[in-house]
């Protein structure tokens, strides 16, 4: 060849052709697959940082996103530690910028309780337990009713103090009253204290919402829209001749049933879209039917005069609208007191949390517990330990 013969490269800068290697085209695939699969989960976030705040009416299926918030936020915060393993800065600055909101929110699902309160040998002066269960007609995962076996946890459902056995106060929700051997809870619970008080409201059917406590009631009230939400209040006079008034609550129906929670576990409800629609529409719907009974029991929660506590089984998230409405004003112990992640619903791996103890101003958080050992209902039991303090 010529000293003045010329090269031409195909380059377009120019420099000198170089075969591609196969391993770029790997890390090009791998690029464009996370990229797409960052910008998706992070607009599903955002709409998830949303539906906390309008109301489903506006959002229709898209509520639905909201319920997984915590999930989506894992897999963004993901996302982000591959941007920054591959030294991608402005991507991974991008992300962060998507997680900053939702660094205000993490308590809602996981949280670190560094000084976690230990069983103790006596209850604090002026404390006392309050225990709020869906007990799911007393049946157990095979469908068998098992009033026993629920009795025997209600009579030891106090988790925090060693010489006292049962709850205070006791917030049952799905109270079926065709179940046999209903006495022998009635029974157990009394045996641990003199008296017990009992308080009734009616769900649908022979299903009610019920209210123990070893403190006098002195009044009751219930907001019922039967089958679409049930909600009771009592007002107990405690010890100290401090009342306070608890809520107890069941709210309308996810509309998530046992054969779609297993379809979701498996994963088949991916391969089937008809499903996949009808849990979607059931989950907007119903959560508008929630709003409606949210809206007539925050005006009886603000009119309250005492201490409140509210709780139960909201059938709804932290990353919900109605989560939203009800701690406007009240505090979620979970958030003071909880400690790991979060969850109450035993189905669908353990992702939900729907059932709530809130309270207000004058009440002090001592101790806060979701017993996940107790596998009877597809809920579990939560225990919370309040002292009553100077407003």
């Amino acid at each position: 060849m010529s000293k003045n013969s010329e090269t031409y490269s195909s380059s377009p800068l120019g420099g000198g052709s170089k075969p591609k290697r196969k391993g770029s085209y790997i890390g090009t695939m791998f690029f464009i697959v996370h990229l797409a699969l960052t910008i998706s989960l992070s607009v599903a976030l955002i709409i998830a940082y949303l539906t906390r705040y309008i109301s489903p009416e506006y959002y229709g299926a898209l509520t639905i996103v909201g319920h997984f918030r915590h999930i989506l936020y894992i897999l963004v915060l993901a996302c982000l530690m591959v941007w920054i393993i591959a030294r991608r800065w402005k991507f991974a600055f991008a992300v962060f910028l998507v997680l900053i909101p939702g660094l205000f929110h993490v308590s809602e699902f996981f949280n670190i309780n560094w000084v976690r309160d230990t069983e103790v040998e006596s209850q604090p002066k002026d404390a006392f337990t309050v225990v709020s269960y869906n007990v799911r007609g007393f049946r157990n995962d095979d469908g068998h009713r098992v009033v026993k076996e629920y009795a025997d946890y209600l009579a030891v459902s106090n988790p925090f103090v060693k010489n006292q056995r049962a709850a205070d106060v006791i917030c049952l929700q799905e109270y079926a009253l065709d179940a046999d051997n209903l006495d022998y809870i009635d029974l157990l619970i009394t045996e641990n204290y003199k008296n017990i008080y009992i308080n009734d409201v009616n769900e649908s059917e022979n299903v009610i919402l019920r209210t123990y406590s070893r403190y006098p009631i002195v009044a009751s009230g219930s907001i019922a829209d039967t089958g679409r939400g049930t909600s009771q209040w009592v007002d107990i006079v405690m010890a100290d001749k401090d009342t306070i008034r608890v809520f107890n609550n069941h709210f309308y129906t996810m509309g998530i049933t046992e054969e779609d929670s297993e379809d979701i576990s498996r994963g088949k409800i991916l391969s089937d879209r008809d499903n996949m629609m009808s849990i979607v529409d059931r989950v907007a719907e119903n959560t508008s039917v929630r709003i409606n009974h949210v809206d007539s029991l925050r005006q009886v929660i603000s009119a309250t005069p005492y201490r409140h506590i509210v709780c139960g089984d909201f059938n709804d998230t932290p990353g919900s609208y109605v989560y939203k409405q009800m701690t406007d004003n009240l505090n979620d112990i979970f958030t003071q007191k909880g400690s790991g992640f979060g969850y109450t619903y035993r189905p669908m791996w353990g992702w939900l949390r729907i059932d709530y103890v809130l309270y207000s101003e004058g009440l002090e958080p001592l101790n806060y517990n979701a017993n996940n050992e107790v596998e009877l209902s597809d809920h579990l039991p939560v225990a919370a330990q309040f002292k009553i303090v100077e407003i």
